[in-house]
This record gives structure tokens, sequence and C-alpha cells, in this order.
């Protein structure tokens, strides 16, 4: 018998006797079959150990004869043992005989994914190779993946370029098989191997691989019909797992743009099941239907929604619906709705499809931008720095709904906090911040708020319950050079709250910096005013002829006068005064010329001078006349920082961090102002982001986005706007583009970002929707609407791909 399986196990109602030397005494039939054990009397009875593997847990048993249960798990399991006198007995229990092995369409057919028939071909036996492998085609790479049976399904051994050298990639490409000698075979193969075998696998649609057999010997030849058997599973699992795939990519859409898709019939109201608005509300169908999902509308926004869409039905144009809806959290979100009408079936009219995006961060960010500018104001004016300390207190507690506030410099080499403003009782802040002061909390100050006691927290030093102290740090050039903290009670600052506050952080520490630097000016030169006590700028006294008769130190430092230089008068080139765009101030346009000529005052002219040294420098200007109008006061000082600042600020309100376009705010203005005939706008989805991002992690999804950006820069022409409107989605909007160069160019980007992005280790495989729209086909119109519009029906019509809105058809066509 094969010496690969315990006999036990073999048995049909076996029984055997045994004596203590190992001999069998008697045996069944059934015993005897299996065992193939002599009929004839007339030999010696033979030893079981002789017809037993060794590792066989029987083989102890009869060793010692001791009278227990064999160790074996599987093959001696359910063999009873007994001890008799003169040896052993030995019954196996009644099982049914072992079934025959499916055949390879049997194996073939009882699978459904593509792993899983990959194993089957790997592990059957109807090859009779000393191993099997499989090389499955890629479409998208264009590569062949090599697969080898493994534990729990195939392993991927590596991956060969269909163009690769390679003997199974050259069998592949040239459909026919090919046997190799093992002589220059470029991978390990099994020892003992004669030749390898490539067999390509194909269906009537597709190629699909190959099989790669390592033989022994010379076989009977395979034939066609296990090869179809393996192509046409094959075939069939892949269309299976792209079923699959669809679904799933549909879901992820769903969940990485936060959007809710919807249809609704031609009076606008609900006449189905819609899973993704019951997950998205909570509500249930019953609740929903008709009208119904109109309860999770804010109340105050309802009467103007209910008029839009009265209004929106009776037309056949898409439109455009705004509003507050309450999410499955209780929470009220801005969301934008876009209708889109549908034709029902059999032409009866026409029903409405569309999505709802969440756009609340963009609303928040357009409602905190506007107080945010008085401190843009107070930056750029150059003003006392005490005032623009309350400022920035002020707008925390007012964030916060804090009752006291309390605004302290940290310096820079270390030392005691420096209080720069203060709101409502502070005591008892002054007394945390003194208990803390080597807390990490405050010496490793992080960039976000953070609580240095949560309300109701009890105090260590009383005993009672602490008042909530928020600490709100403020880091400029990555130092935190101030930090506020806040009396706020319990249950004010929520998640709105919270980002807001993050939002104000990186808007404040530069206005606070600034005035910092003027304070400290202010008090490094409280005993050096000698011609002005109140004023710390440059000061001269000009004449009616336009001559200077005198200047302080400050003034000729910021006219970079030379020392002894005389003083030059006012036509003289060292003024060379220019506006913001750069031109030249005309010498009749200068402060101190237009004060002379008026008899009035000058205040705050905003003015460049570029120096020696090639620097171009900010002045603001007075200019004063005197009573008798025989000359005028000047002074100035340099607020070259303030206006970099008001420069970066704007920039950055502008710009996109990750990639460094410009962002959603300055596509939007853009695409608005180009109003000329030849203006066109594109909007490019990313699709199948959020897959990469999920798989690699957000590092690898922020390289990616970048390495789109740059690609991007690369095809968009001179002239255009490139921006990251959020999250996978980008836009560019060029003012003079024809309608065919947009198209030319929206196929460019369907190209480029459709090729493989290697990351590192990571090879990703993103492709683009793209919507175009432009001002000779779409007069007087919405350019961004448009192109997201055209967008909209890529993704509908299964994305990878761009498409032109033809508002003759009221849809894009």
């Amino acid at each position: 018998m094969p010496t690969d399986r315990c006999a036990p196990e073999l048995m049909f109602d076996g029984y055997l006797t045994v004596s203590r030397s190992g001999r069998v005494l008697y045996a069944n039939e059934a015993a005897r079959r299996w065992l193939d054990l002599p009929d004839h009397a007339d030999h010696e009875p033979p030893a079981l150990q002789d017809l037993l593997p060794t590792d066989c847990a029987l083989r102890h048993l009869l060793g010692s004869g001791a009278p227990h249960a064999p160790a074996c798990q599987g093959t001696c399991r359910g063999v009873q043992v007994h001890l008799r006198p003169d040896g052993l007995e030995l019954q196996g229990p009644p099982r049914p005989s072992p079934s025959e092995p499916r055949t390879l369409p049997e194996a073939l057919n009882g699978e459904q994914h593509i792993d899983e028939v990959a194993q089957v071909i790997l592990t059957h036996p109807h090859w009779q190779a000393l191993a099997t492998q499989l090389a499955l085609f890629d479409p998208v790479g264009a590569t062949l993946r090599l697969l080898q049976a493994g534990p729990d399904g195939p392993d991927l051994l590596g991956t060969l370029p269909v163009q690769d050298p390679h003997p199974v990639a050259q069998a592949f490409r040239g459909g026919a098989a090919r046997t190799h000698a093992p002589g220059g075979w470029p991978d390990p193969l099994t020892p003992g191997t004669r030749d390898v075998l490539i067999l390509p696998l194909r269906s009537p649609q597709r190629p699909l691989g190959a099989l790669v057999l390592h033989r022994a010997e010379d076989l009977p030849p395979l034939t066609d019909a296990a090869l179809d058997a393996c192509a046409a599973a094959l075939a069939r699992a892949a269309h299976f797992d792209d079923v699959s795939r669809s679904q799933l990519r549909y879901r992820t859409l769903l969940e990485s743009t936060h959007a809710a898709l919807w249809e609704l019939d031609r009076n606008f109201e609900v006449q189905g099941e819609s899973p993704n608005w019951q997950a998205l509300t909570g509500q249930t169908y019953a609740e929903y239907v008709g009208r119904g999902f109109m309860a999770v509308i804010h109340p105050d926004d309802r009467p103007r929604l209910e008029a839009d869409i009265a209004r929106g039905v009776q037309g056949s144009d898409p439109f455009e619906l705004r509003g507050r809806m309450r999410r499955i959290d209780g929470q009220y979100r801005h969301v934008v709705a876009v209708a889109l009408p549908v034709p029902e079936e059999r032409g009866a009219g026409q029903g409405w499809a569309g999505s709802i995006q969440d756009v609340t961060e963009e609303v928040w960010a357009a409602e905190w931008e506007r107080p945010s500018e008085r401190f843009l104001t107070l930056a750029v004016q150059g003003g006392p720095a005490r005032p623009t300390f309350a400022a920035v207190l002020d707008e925390l507690t007012r964030v916060t709904g804090a009752t006291g506030g309390l605004l302290v410099g940290l310096p820079r080499g270390g030392g005691a906090p420096r209080t720069l403003a203060t709101s409502g009782a502070t005591g008892h802040l002054h007394a945390q911040l003194d208990a803390h002061l080597d807390d990490p909390h405050v010496t490793a100050l992080s960039a976000r708020p953070g609580w240095l006691h949560p309300p109701g927290e009890t105090g260590a030093p009383t005993g009672q319950p602490a008042r909530g102290a928020l600490l709100v740090p403020l880091q400029y050039q990555e130092r935190v050079i101030a930090a506020a903290l806040l009396d706020v009670p319990a249950g004010l600052v929520d998640a709105t709250s919270l980002e807001h506050l993050r939002w104000l952080q990186t808007h404040l520490a530069p206005i606070v910096h600034s005035a910092q630097l003027r304070d400290a000016l202010d008090r490094s030169e409280a005993q050096a005013r000698s011609i002005v006590s109140a004023l710390d700028e440059g000061v001269v006294m000009i004449d009616a002829a336009g001559r200077l008769i005198a200047a302080n130190r400050a003034a000729q430092d910021l006219l970079d006068l030379l020392p002894g230089q005389s003083l030059p008068p006012l036509h003289d080139p060292v003024w060379a005064l220019q506006n913001e765009r750069g031109e030249p101030v005309p010498f009749e346009q200068y402060p101190a010329v237009t004060a002379l000529r008026t008899g009035r005052p000058v205040r705050r002219v905003i003015l460049s001078r570029t120096r020696r040294d090639g620097q171009r420098r900010w002045l603001s200007i007075n200019a004063t006349p005197l009573e008798d109008r025989g000359g005028v006061v000047v002074s100035f000082t340099d607020v070259s920082e303030s206006i970099t600042l008001r420069e970066q600020l704007t920039a950055q309100a502008f710009q996109d961090d990750l990639t460094g376009l410009s962002n959603r705010r300055a596509f939007q203005r853009a695409a608005q102002e180009q109003r000329g005939p030849r203006a066109a706008a594109l909007l490019i989805d990313v699709d199948h982001f959020k897959a990469v991002n999920d798989t690699h992690g957000h590092h690898v999804g922020d390289d990616l986005l970048r390495e789109i950006a740059a690609r991007l820069r690369r095809e968009a022409p001179p002239g255009s706007l490139i921006a990251r409107l959020g999250g996978d989605e980008f836009g560019v909007s060029h003012p003079d583009l024809s309608t065919e160069d947009a198209c030319a160019l929206a196929r460019r980007v369907v190209q480029v970002i459709g090729q493989p992005v290697v990351l590192g280790r990571v090879h990703a495989h993103v492709s683009a929707s793209v919507g175009v729209a432009t001002t000779e086909r779409l007069r007087g119109a919405d350019l961004h609407r448009a192109a997201d519009l055209a967008m909209y029906v890529v993704k509908r019509a299964g994305r990878s791909g761009w498409q032109l809105f033809d508002p003759d058809e009221h849809l894009p066509t």
C-alpha cells in the first residue's frame, strides 16, 4: 500500500488483531484489502509496523503496548484501540470510501473570483507537472502577473512587461505554445525539470495570459479542451470581478466626494427608495417619499427652496439649490444640489437627477474672512501695536464665547511671558499661566488649540472645579510668538468653533508678529525721540521752494543718505517715488507738493522707493503744511514688512498649500471675470484617487496630487490659471482659448493623468474626468458651473474622458 497514508484511516469497517511483537494475527476482508495481505496461510504473518508510515501514531502503541488513545490528528482519529492479553485489537468505524477527485472543468466551475480560479489551475493534478505557474495579463499596466500556488491563494512571484524578452512574454506575444529547455531559463526551476512548456490562454475577446508547466518526462499532449476550460473560467471570473469592482468604485465615489446622488420625478418628488439618502439623513423611505425630504431642510431655508424648486421645474434647464440640511448626526450642513433634467421612459416628459455636495467649509471660510479684513487694515496702516493686540484678543473671545481672555507674548530666548492685552476678569488666568510655565503644554506649544484646564476639571491647588482655560498658540515662521488663554464656559467650544480657531491662527499670527515689532520699536526708541517725541518715523522739513532744511536720523536712514551728505532737494532723484504698480510718481503728485499746493494735510500715502542696494522699500507718508504755508513737515515710516505681509496674506487666500496652485476662490473669481469672446474653463476630477489614498496612506495621496499638479502645469498653455479646487478636483481657466484648443487641452489632460505615476515603491494608476466650457459656445453664462455639469456627465458615462458643454442641448453633449 502507499506509505503516505495511515492504513486504519483507509479501512471500511475494518478489524484486525496484532500480537505483542507487532505481527498481524487476524484481519477481516476490509482490513486485508487495504493492507494488501496475502490470502494463503502458509505465509508468515506480516509486521504491522512495516505497513505504517514512520510518523504514524500507532507505531508508538505497538512499541509500548500502552492502551492510550493515538496522538495522530487526522489519519488515526476515530480508530478504536483495545489492549488484549496477547496484543492489540484495532477496529475502524464505518466511513464512506474516498470520493473521486473532481475533474478540471468541475473544479473550475465551482469558483467565482479570478484568484480562486487561478488557484484551481495552479493546484489541479491534471497537468502532471513538477510545478505550475500562471501568467495573467494586466491590460492597464501592459504587464504579466506571474503567480504560483500558495497556502491561502495564489502568490505573486513578480511582474513582466509584455514587451520583455522573457520567454513567457515572448510566448504570450506570439500566441502559440512553446517548449523551452532548462538551459538559459531566466528563473529558478524545480529540481528534475526536463523542459518548460508555455501555453498561451485567451478568450474570444482578448488575451488572458499563459500557463507555465515544469515537466519531468514526456507526457501525452494537453488537450485544447483543458486550455479552453481554463480560459473560459478566467474570462468569466474577470468579468465577475469587474462587476464587483464597479460596484465598489461606485460606493467609493460616493464616499470620496461626500455627495448624495438622487432621482426625482417630473414633480420633483421621490418615488423610489434611496439607500444613499437614508444613510446621509437617517430618514426612512416612508419619511422622505414624495416631498418628505424637505423635512431635513433647515426651517428658515424651506420657503426659499420651495420657491426655487417651483421655478426650476417649470423649465428644462439645469438649476442649482443652496441651503442647510440636517445630517443623520443632527448637525445642519451647508449643501449645494445640482438638478439636471432627465428624460423619463417612453419620452413622457422629464424627471430630475443630480447630486448634493457638502460646502460647509467653503461657506465658513467666506464668513470668517470678512472680520479678518480689519486686522489686515491694522497691520498695513502700521498704527500703534496696543489696539492691534486688543483687536486680536477680542476676535478670539468672540469666536469662543469666552468671558475673559489673556494675550501674552513669548520671548524668543525664553523668560517670563509679556502681557499684550486682557479682556474681562483675568486674575485666575494669570495664576494658571504662572502655575504652568514649566508645563510641556506651555513650553512646547503645538500649533493646535488645546485645554490647559478643561471646563469642570478639578484644580489641584484648591480642590474646586477649575474654570475652563483654552490655550490658543500663535505660530509665526515655525516659532510660537504669542498665546491666548481664554476663560471658556463649558459647552461653548464645539467642533465648528475649533475649526474657526485653527483658521484664525494662521491669519492672526503674522498680524501679532508685526504689531510686536512695532511695539518693540516704540519701546526701544522711547528715550531717543528728539525732534518729534510722539513719532518714531523719519521727519523732514521742506521749505516752499522744495529744499530740505532739516531731517532727523531716522529720515536719513530711510532715505538711504550717506553720512555727511547734504540734504537733497525734493525734486532730486534720491526720492524717485513709485506707486504700487511700480510706475514713477509725477513730481506734482508727491505728498509734500500736494500739501504745499492745497494747504491741507495729506495722510497715509503708501509709496515706494528703491535703495542703492536695489531693495524696494515701502513708505507710509504724511505731509502737513505749516500754518503760514511757508513749508511742509513730512513724516514717513517704513511699512515694507506690512506690505509684504499683506501680499503674503493675499497670496495665501488664493493659493492651495499642498500643490502651490491657485485655490477654488481664485478659480471661481477668474471664471466669473473672464467674459471675453474666447474664454475657457476646464474642470478635472481625478478618478480612483481615494483608492490610492486609502491603500497607501495620505502621504502617498499628497505626493500623487503634487504630481498631477506638475503635469497640469506642463500641459496648460501660457496665461492659464491652474487651481486645485479641493480634494482630488482641479480646474484650468484661460482668458483667450478657442473651443478647439480647449478640447485639445482636455484630451491631453485625460492622457497625461491616465499615465502611471511612480511614487517610491508605489505604482499608482488613476484617470481623469474633464468637463469643458467656453464663451464661444456659452455667452454670458457661468463657465465654472457649465464645466462642472459637463464633468458630471463624463462621470455618469463611466469616467476617464472629457465632455464639452453644449447649451443648445441643455445638457453636455
